[in-house]
């Protein structure tokens, strides 16, 4: 691969509209310094088109104490490992800067959570945005904010409300633990090389409490009965649910409409059917 060229690869597209990169980099400033961050964490910086911008501001109003930069791209990890600041100009630094090399998705924990709270930010690429995501909402008592850009339609199924064709699985997932709306729409045309489809800024906030109570040890089960619901998303629940396993029994002894379909289940009536499902296995 020809250095710095086209990650496509990794599903990435280089954002190149200044007003877009000024709108991220205010908001991940803004909520940085709300939630009394201490680190920063952009996830696959690239070329850097975010990231100079985000070390100016950060360096002219500072409060965090690190910038760590997640890169699994061997040329732009060589690159930033280049662009540091030697020590004479680290000494001048207000925070410190680390280059974190490797899939993020396979990271040690320990790589971008040691100092605390965290803010994060990225320009997801495509092709893994959704494992990214994921990976990072599992720490919503550690990253109190995030400010990710996405393909349009996994945008929309992020920040999806009940009831309408973007709601599922994910959504309900994400939503439990954070609060999640549009900052901007982002065209093709703001990319270097232009993706065929339009792109999304998302900001996550994480929440006081989750709307429905999952605890760590049952988070697998969660995960379990948001998959079986909407493996068959437009049938009725009694006819959608598998004959096998805690389901059938948790849904009546949930005390849930049958006839109802998963996409339509409110924030209560899945408390019941979670709390059920952990009673009859």
């Amino acid at each position: 691969m020809p250095a710095h060229g086209k990650r496509r690869a990794f599903g990435q597209h280089f954002l190149h509209n200044q007003k877009v990169i000024t709108t991220i980099v205010e908001k991940t400033h803004e909520l940085a310094k709300a939630n009394g961050c201490k680190a920063l964490l952009e996830v696959g910086p690239g070329k850097g088109a975010i990231t100079h911008p985000l070390i100016e501001r950060f360096q002219r109003e500072p409060f965090i104490q690190e910038l760590i930069l997640a890169e699994r791209d061997e040329n732009f990890v060589n690159l930033w490992k280049h662009e540091l600041p030697t020590k004479a100009d680290a000494d001048l630094m207000a925070y410190k800067i680390r280059v974190e090399a490797g899939d993020f998705v396979q990271a040690a924990d320990t790589a971008f959570l040691g100092t605390l709270p965290l803010m994060v930010v990225s320009n997801l690429p495509y092709s893994a945005g959704t494992a990214i995501v994921t990976r990072l909402a599992l720490h919503y008592d550690k990253i109190p904010a995030m400010v990710l850009m996405f393909q349009a339609e996994v945008a929309q199924r992020l920040r999806a409300v009940p009831s309408t064709k973007p709601w599922g699985s994910l959504s309900i997932w994400i939503q439990n633990r954070w609060d999640v709306e549009k900052l901007v729409g982002v065209p093709p045309g703001a990319f270097t090389p232009p993706p065929d489809v339009d792109s999304e800024v998302v900001v996550f906030r994480a929440r006081k409490a989750p709307r429905v109570d999952v605890s760590p040890e049952n988070e697998e089960k969660w995960e379990a009965l948001l998959r079986v619901c909407f493996t068959h998303r437009r049938k009725m629940l009694r006819s959608g649910l598998p004959k096998t396993g805690p389901w059938q029994n948790a849904l009546e002894l949930s005390g849930l409409d049958g006839t109802k379909r998963s996409e339509a289940l409110s924030w209560e009536e899945w408390q019941k059917f979670f709390q059920a499902v952990i009673s009859v296995q």
